[in-house]
């Protein structure tokens, strides 16, 4: 089988399994596969794959065909112009995210902030590969998200973040910090069930936030009010939105 035939069968194996970007999840798994760019694939069409190749082109589509989100497939998702490492252990970066960053850089006032529910690190990274003057402190309560965050940053080769484990603000309550910068899960238990097919695979406790998906964000608050040094900006995401609050 050709690059052109693995395509046509990858794309109609996918859209028969109700996979709304086949055409596009098919190029991408292929290209992986072969260890190509995209371009490789349209300026080779009648390359022929090899056994192995196939094998593992087909075990993608296999899983892909299941929901599984391609980045978790590929290990890799790209956030603001940066490659991200990604696995299981983080939840996949959302380009809607990518306003926090921008809303962020804007503010020429800001110093040092924490990222907290760090994740991957993509906003903190985000914000120091665009702002190296930042100091940032990004925290998250799970050791193995971190493991990742720390892979990341150690990629783009970072300085100014420091990584810290544990409850929200809990690791950094000492620290006098400009802003707050916070993506923690906001899925309320019936939209999470609701949408549970399409989030299956991605770490439940990075989404699900109580009855009403505002859990992690009222003991955030709760946690800021009794900081020594309260910070002038918060910047956070829930299923509204992104949302800025001055506090000073």
């Amino acid at each position: 089988m050709n690059i052109q035939q693995a395509l046509v069968s990858g794309t109609e194996k996918l859209k028969s399994a109700k996979i709304i970007s086949a055409s596009l999840d098919a190029e991408i798994l292929l290209s992986w596969t072969l260890n190509k760019p995209k371009s490789y694939l349209f300026t080779y069409p009648e390359k022929k794959l090899t056994q192995a190749q196939l094998a593992k082109f087909e075990k993608y589509i296999s899983r892909r065909s299941k929901n599984e989100p391609v980045a978790y497939l590929t290990s890799h998702k790209e956030f603001y112009g940066l490659d991200f490492l990604v696995n299981k252990n983080v939840l996949i970066p959302r380009p809607e995210t990518e306003l926090l960053v921008e809303e962020v850089l804007k503010n020429k006032k800001i110093k040092r902030l924490a990222d907290i529910g760090t994740g991957s690190g993509c906003i903190a990274i985000a914000l120091a590969k665009n702002n190296p003057e930042l100091k940032i402190y990004a925290a998250d309560i799970s050791a193995k998200a971190l493991i990742i965050a720390r892979k990341n940053a150690k990629k783009y080769k970072l300085k100014n973040i420091i990584f810290k484990k544990g409850n929200l603000l809990e690791p950094i309550k000492n620290i006098k910090l400009d802003a707050v910068v916070a993506n923690l899960p906001y899925l309320s238990k019936k939209i999470y069930k609701k949408n549970y097919h399409n989030l299956k695979f991605e770490p439940k406790n990075a989404m699900l936030a109580g009855k009403d998906g505002l859990d992690y964000y009222r003991k955030l608050f709760e946690q800021i009010k009794k900081l020594k040094y309260k910070p002038k900006y918060i910047f956070y995401e829930n299923n509204g939105g992104m949302c800025y609050t001055g506090c000073g």
